[in-house]
């Protein structure tokens, strides 16, 4: 069974857990292979790992994400009370 695109409602196919369309897929911007071997090139001559970065990165991501979603959930509470 295809899912509906998270952005726009058409039907997608997974893509990282998330349901994706190929008309939101290639406006996403994903990286190449070549642009990723770029980056990790760039960051050995800086002596430090890119993989690492992207972790890093992610678990910032994460973190905000967390933030902003009990935010909006206490004020969405709230709006019940008031």
């Amino acid at each position: 069974m295809t899912k509906a695109c998270f952005q726009c409602g058409r039907k997608g196919a997974d893509l990282f857990g998330y349901c994706v369309c190929d008309s939101c897929k290639a406006k996403l911007g994903l990286f190449t292979d070549a642009t990723i071997k770029r980056h990790i090139a760039k960051y050995e001559t800086q002596g430090k790992s890119y993989a690492e970065e992207i972790n890093n990165r992610l678990h910032i991501l994460d973190e905000d994400y967390i933030k902003k979603k009990i935010k909006l959930l206490h004020v969405r509470e709230r709006l019940q009370h008031i």
